[in-house]
């Protein structure tokens, strides 16, 4: 019934933003793109909220004073398809997301996607990956943060999978700081093989920025294990504060 429900109430609230997002298409060709990004903004952190609300589920959220003014790379562990609504909904910061090209295959949401800046990743295609990379570059130049799962496929689970160095070029590119996020418990929502909809306790943590600028060549080598580390730490001290 709950799943039935949410997929329910969640079309209903998509087909009922189509004349939105069709003002944000008009607003675009009108050199009034900026008003249609912040559009986009708000309509996909409502739609987040809603959609984690409809499963049930309870979000903590901690340390959102970490986050410094400007541009960053927030850099987060992947358990599963709602870590995306968990940070629409929790961080106001303007913001895209690097997602993978499956993504960009869902009907109306692909022009929602569009207008929010993302930035598409195809496993299989090495050199759009690296264009998708220097694109992240040009979003942290104009001023809008980027938030990447450098996992690179989504865990279904509490394990945190091994890091990709190349998801932190960006930052180390352009200077900007790193901000390590912390996600745990959105995996048991759809389960480990996507199949319901129920509720979890899910808990977020947002650690201290990172700073890329002026590292040497070898700390800026050493910087994916360091992060990737403070955010398995990270996970085991989450677990551990919720089972007290």
């Amino acid at each position: 019934m709950r799943k039935a429900l949410f997929y329910l109430l969640s079309w209903a609230f998509i087909l009922l933003g189509l004349p939105l997002l069709a003002a944000v298409v008009i607003l675009s060709r009108f050199d009034l793109a900026a008003l249609g990004t912040r559009i986009t903004d708000v309509y996909l952190a409502l739609f987040a909220r809603l959609m984690l609300g409809l499963t049930g589920s309870t979000v903590e959220v901690e340390g959102l004073d970490q986050i410094p003014q400007g541009p960053v790379l927030f850099i987060s562990n992947h358990q599963g398809h709602f870590d995306s609504a968990v940070i629409l909904a929790h961080i106001r910061k303007e913001k895209a997301f690097v997602a993978s090209s499956n993504a960009s295959k869902f009907p109306i949401f692909r022009t929602w996607f569009h207008y929010a800046h993302t930035i598409y990743l195809d496993k299989d295609n090495i050199r759009q990956n690296y264009k998708a990379m220097q694109k992240a570059e040009e979003v942290l130049d104009a001023g809008r943060s980027v938030v990447i799962y450098p996992e690179g496929v989504i865990s279904a689970g509490p394990q945190l999978g091994p890091f990709k160095k190349g998801a932190f070029k960006p930052a180390l590119i352009r200077g900007v700081p790193i901000v390590p996020l912390i996600i745990d418990g959105t995996w048991k929502i759809m389960g480990e093989h996507g199949q319901t909809i129920q509720p979890a306790r899910i808990l977020a943590r947002i650690l201290p920025p990172v700073r890329t600028e002026g590292l040497s060549r070898r700390e800026q080598q050493a910087l994916p294990d360091q992060i990737s580390t403070s955010i398995r730490t990270g996970l085991e001290e989450l677990r551990l504060a919720a089972r007290l």
